[in-house]
């Protein structure tokens, strides 16, 4: 790949204007440069985009490596420490800046079948195991080159698609914490007080750094900044906004407030349906510490996998190894119906 093409390519992935083009033009030079590099012209045909379709995603996959770890790390860096390392390079962290009583237990994924352990930390180390996540797109090389898809649109489905297992892997890490270290911090709390029980484990998180409050929809939409009187409403115009435009407010007294996702695994109609993880739980986690290690190993591959019914999808693959280390300094609410 010319440094030209890389650069746009890059440009174009973030939506952002190159030395030569705007934010506006930079997705059209780039594709022309890709479909130049590609061999490819104004009338080539589908059987012509089928040839090079692996060459040409192989390029955008290189462009993808580079700049997924630092959008990675501007979404969740206010918990999470993202770095990169080589294919055949061993995730390891060095946790000494954490601190002694802030380090004594680790949460990693085990090698088998997945399990999330927790395990006494003896050294400054944290090793994790890296496992093969995947992010699938529904996209064609034609739909990208003649412009149905931006390159941008495409990024952002797999930054988003990355940000949503780790979101997944650091519930799942916390949820084995806290059953497996007796988490000190327990606290039970109807709907209604769930802003009472932050308040009261708030001050506790803090003097470890600064909290972020995680929750599922269910959780989440229960927690309202206080109101001003009991006939203004919402204390101001940025919860009303980001209730109607998420459905929980954002900040909560300063904090952070992050919706996990949740998956459905039955629904048998109505009310029957079965979560993958219990929405009952509130996490309340020291993000100046950064806690959670996210490692990224090796290179990006994206790969064509065609469907059974004919429809087609590219499927982004990554190394990647994602453990918490922390002690008894973050807060479990459990919240009830009543």
């Amino acid at each position: 790949m010319t440094k030209e093409l890389y650069t746009l390519l890059v440009a174009a992935l973030e939506n952002k204007p190159s030395a030569n083009f705007s934010a506006d033009d930079v997705n059209t030079a780039a594709v022309n440069a890709l479909a130049e590099e590609l061999g490819l012209d104004a009338n080539a045909s589908v059987r012509e985009f089928r040839t090079v379709e692996n060459k040409a995603f192989a390029l955008i996959e290189e462009a993808v490596d580079e700049i997924l770890p630092k959008k990675l790390d501007s979404v969740i860096g206010q918990f999470a420490e993202v770095k990169t390392y080589a294919r055949d390079a061993e995730i390891v962290f060095n946790i000494e800046k954490i601190g002694k009583n802030r380090a004594k237990l680790t949460i990693s994924k085990g090698a088998r079948g997945g399990i999330y352990r927790a395990a006494r930390l003896d050294s400054k180390y944290f090793s994790l195991s890296a496992s093969v996540y995947t992010v699938s797109v529904y996209v064609t090389l034609e739909e990208i080159l003649l412009g149905t898809m931006s390159l941008s649109e495409l990024f952002n489905n797999i930054l988003e698609g990355f940000e949503e297992i780790v979101y997944k892997e650091v519930f799942t890490a916390l949820a084995t914490g806290s059953a497996a270290m007796g988490v000190d911090h327990k606290v039970t709390s109807t709907k209604a007080n769930l802003g009472e029980s932050l308040d009261s484990v708030l001050p506790i998180v803090k003097s470890y750094g600064i909290p972020t409050i995680f929750g599922f929809y269910e959780t989440v939409s229960n927690i309202y900044n206080p109101l001003a009187s009991a006939t203004t409403g919402y204390p101001n115009n940025e919860d009303s906004a980001d209730i109607r435009r998420y459905g929980h407010v954002q900040v909560y007294k300063g904090v952070r407030v992050v919706e996990l996702p949740n998956y459905i695994v039955a629904d048998n109609g109505g009310t029957d349906v079965t979560w993958a993880y219990d929405t009952d739980k509130v996490f309340v986690v020291p993000s100046g510490a950064k806690p959670v290690k996210v490692g990224l190993r090796g290179e990006m591959y994206i790969q064509k996998n065609t469907q059974a019914v004919g429809s087609e999808k590219w499927e982004a693959h990554k190394y990647m190894g994602i453990g918490v280390a922390m002690a008894n300094n973050y807060a479990v609410i459990t919240v009830t119906a009543e």
